[in-house]
C-alpha cells in the first residue's frame, strides 16, 4: 500500500480564525452536503475572523533623541485560549505606502518589552502588552518601531476516520498576526536624511481621463523620515511670469490614503529603503506644448529639495478635463464647465462659477444666458454678467434661479465672450457652455445607442458606439468597457464620455480606445453605458476573437468598421 501523505498549509493572514455554521435551504437548491437524519439539503458556510483583537493598532509620540518612551497595547482574546508570541520587527513599505512585516530583515534595534513575550491568552481574558522604545541618535524626524504580536495558528485537520486508506490530506493553518507601530515624531529640523531623498521620476499622467500627477521617490537611509512634497506643473516657456500666475501647486499623496479627508493626507512618512508611488489631480486647463514639472520635498515650512522633470503634454490625452474646466482662451478658464440649477431633488438653486486669468494681459469677460432658441434665460440671475479681469486674479460670479416658473425646463447655453484690454474692441473667444434650468422636473431621458463596432482610428484601434440625445434636454454621458482574457488577469478598463452633457438631437460617437501593445486572442467585452441618476443606456457582453488582421487593420474608419456581431466568430455569444 502507498503511503499516505498529509500536507500541511499555513495561512498566515491578520486576523483568522474558522468557525462553521448550518442552515437548511430549499430543496432544488445545490448545497455542500446532506444530513443523515432527515435527509434535508444543508449548506455548510465558513466564515474566518480574528482570534484575538488588539487597540490601538499604532501609537504614536513626540519625544528626543535618546529618549525612553513607554508603551502598552490591550490583547483581547475572541473566545479560545492560545498562546501568543510577541518580537521586535523590521518594516517594509510597499509603493502604494502600506506598512508590512520585513521578514528579511533583522529587527530594530531600540525595543525592550517589560512584559512577557510569550503568555497565554485564555478564553475572553485581555492581557496588557508593555514595553520601552529608545529614539536612536540619528537626525530624521521621523521613527517607526515594528511590533509582531502571532498565536500559534489553528490546524483543519481531517479527522482518524477521514484519514484513511492511501488518500493523500491537506490542512490548513490559520494563524492571527498583527503588525503594531510605535511611531515618534522627534522634531529635528536639521535633516540631511531628507535631504537625500532621490526623485526618482515624475509625470502627468491621464487617469480617467483626467491630469494626474504621478511621482516615484526613494528614501535610500536606513531610517524612516516624513516630509511633505508639492507638485507645480508650468509651462515651459513662463520663466518671465510671476510664479503666482504661472503655478498650481498641489501636494501628493500616497495611494494608500487616498481617501482620508484630514490634513495627515498629505504627510508622508517613508520606511527605510522605501519606493513609494506618490499622486495627486491635476484640476488645469491644459494645451498642447511642453512642461516643466517641479517637485519640492518640504520639512514644516522649508524646502529641503527640489527637482523639475520636463514634460511634452496633448490635450487629447485627457478627455475628462472640459468637462470640468472651459478653457476660453490662453491662460483664461472658468469652472464648472457645465452648468445646472434647479428646485428638484439632486440640484441647487444657487451655484459659484469662477473665472480665472493666468495670462500675461488684463481680460474683458461678458456672460450671457440663452436658451436653446437664442432667448435670454430671464429666470437666471448672475451677481455680475460683465466685468474685467486682471491678470494673474480670479472672480467667483454667483449665479442664482430666481422666480416660479410654470415651465418644467429650460436647456440652452452660457455665452462667454472674451476680450483682451490690450484690444477691447476686438472678440478674442466666444464660448457656449451647456446650461440647464430645471424648474419643476428633470425631463425624460430618451437616449439611443447603436451598434457597438471595432474601429481602426488615426489615433489607434477602438471599440466604438454612436449615442443619440432624443430627450428634450441634457443628458449626461459615462461610458465604460472592460476588455478581459480568461487567464485570470485584470481586464483592461476604458472609459468615454466622462459625464460630458449631450444636448437633445445630438449624436456623439464614444471610442474606447484599446492599449497599442494589444495581442490577437479571445477576448470578453463588458459594455456599460449610462447617463443622470446611473440609468442604464446600453449594457452588453461579448465575446470575441480578436486577429490580427483587425488589429492591424487599414483605411478608413468606415472601411474598417464592422458591427461586432459580424465579427464574432462561430460559437461566441452576443448578449
Amino acid at each position: 500500500m502507498a503511503p499516505r501523505k498529509r500536507w500541511t498549509t499555513l495561512g498566515c493572514m491578520s486576523c483568522l480564525l474558522v468557525s462553521g455554521s448550518v442552515h437548511a435551504q430549499q430543496p432544488g437548491v445545490q448545497t455542500a452536503a446532506v444530513s443523515e437524519q432527515d435527509g434535508r439539503r444543508v449548506s455548510i458556510e465558513r466564515r474566518v475572523e480574528q482570534a484575538f483583537r488588539i487597540e490601538p493598532v499604532v501609537q504614536r509620540f513626540r519625544g528626543r533623541r535618546g529618549e525612553v518612551i513607554p508603551f502598552s497595547f490591550q490583547v483581547t482574546s475572541t473566545g479560545k485560549t492560545m498562546q501568543i508570541d510577541v518580537s521586535p520587527i523590521q518594516l517594509r513599505q510597499e509603493e502604494t505606502g502600506i506598512i508590512l512585516h520585513d521578514e528579511h530583515s533583522p529587527p530594530m534595534e531600540g525595543v525592550k518589552f517589560t512584559t512577557p513575550t510569550r503568555f497565554t491568552l485564555n478564553a475572553g481574558e485581555t492581557v496588557e502588552l508593555k514595553g520601552k522604545v529608545t529614539i536612536p541618535l540619528v537626525k530624521t524626524n521621523y521613527i517607526s518601531f515594528g511590533l509582531l504580536v502571532r498565536d500559534e495558528g489553528t490546524v483543519n485537520d481531517p479527522s482518524a476516520e477521514e484519514f484513511a486508506g492511501d488518500q493523500t490530506q491537506a490542512s490548513v493553518r490559520y494563524v492571527t498576526q498583527y503588525v503594531l507601530r510605535v511611531d515618534v515624531e522627534t522634531g529635528v529640523s536639521d535633516l540631511s536624511s531628507v535631504e537625500r531623498l532621490e526623485l526618482q521620476e515624475a509625470q502627468v499622467v491621464s487617469h480617467e481621463g483626467m491630469p494626474y500627477v504621478r511621482a516615484y521617490v526613494k528614501n535610500p537611509t536606513n531610517f524612516a523620515l516624513e516630509c511633505r512634497i508639492r507638485a507645480e506643473l508650468t509651462p515651459a516657456d513662463s520663466g518671465n511670469l510671476p510664479r503666482s500666475r504661472s503655478a498650481n501647486p498641489v501636494s501628493l499623496f500616497m495611494p494608500s490614503r487616498a481617501n482620508v479627508e484630514d490634513k495627515d493626507k498629505y504627510l508622508i512618512r517613508m520606511m527605510p529603503n522605501a519606493r513609494l508611488r506618490l499622486e495627486a489631480p491635476l484640476e488645469m486647463s491644459l494645451v498642447d506644448g511642453q512642461y516643466d514639472l517641479n517637485l519640492q520635498v518640504s520639512n514644516g515650512r522649508r524646502t529641503m529639495l527640489e527637482q523639475t522633470f520636463p514634460q511634452t503634454l496633448l490635450v487629447d490625452a485627457f478627455r475628462a478635463l472640459d468637462t470640468r474646466i472651459a478653457n476660453l482662451g490662453p491662460g483664461v478658464t472658468l469652472e464648472p464647465a457645465q452648468i445646472e440649477l434647479g428646485r428638484v431633488e439632486g440640484t441647487q438653486r444657487m451655484l459659484t462659477i469662477e473665472i480665472s486669468n493666468n495670462s500675461e494681459d488684463d481680460q474683458q469677460i461678458h456672460l450671457v444666458p440663452r436658451d436653446h432658441l437664442g432667448d435670454p434665460m430671464s429666470r437666471l440671475m448672475l451677481s455680475k454678467s460683465k466685468f474685467d479681469l486682471a491678470a494673474g486674479r480670479s472672480k467667483t460670479i454667483r449665479a442664482l434661479l430666481r422666480g416660479i416658473s410654470k415651465t418644467s425646463s429650460q436647456w440652452g447655453t452660457l455665452d462667454v465672450i472674451r476680450r483682451n484690454l490690450n484690444s477691447p474692441n476686438d472678440v478674442e473667444s466666444a464660448t457656449s457652455l451647456p446650461l440647464e434650468l430645471v424648474h419643476q422636473q428633470r425631463p425624460v431621458l430618451n437616449v439611443e445607442s447603436g451598434p457597438l463596432q471595432w474601429a481602426n482610428l488615426a489615433g489607434g484601434n477602438a471599440f466604438v458606439m454612436e449615442i443619440t440625445n432624443q430627450g428634450e434636454g441634457y443628458a449626461p454621458i459615462q461610458g465604460e468597457l472592460l476588455l478581459g482574457r480568461d487567464d485570470g488577469s485584470r481586464p483592461h478598463r476604458l472609459l468615454d464620455g466622462f459625464g460630458r452633457w449631450l444636448a437633445p438631437g445630438q449624436k456623439r460617437e464614444l471610442q474606447f480606445h484599446v492599449p497599442a501593445d494589444l495581442e490577437a486572442g479571445k477576448y470578453q467585452v463588458r459594455l456599460s453605458v449610462r447617463s443622470r441618476e446611473n440609468v442604464a443606456v446600453e449594457e452588453q457582453v461579448v465575446v470575441l476573437d480578436l486577429t490580427e488582421d483587425m488589429l492591424v487593420g487599414t483605411g478608413s474608419v468606415a472601411d474598417q468598421s464592422a458591427e461586432l456581431s459580424h465579427v464574432v466568430p462561430a460559437g461566441a455569444t452576443v448578449r
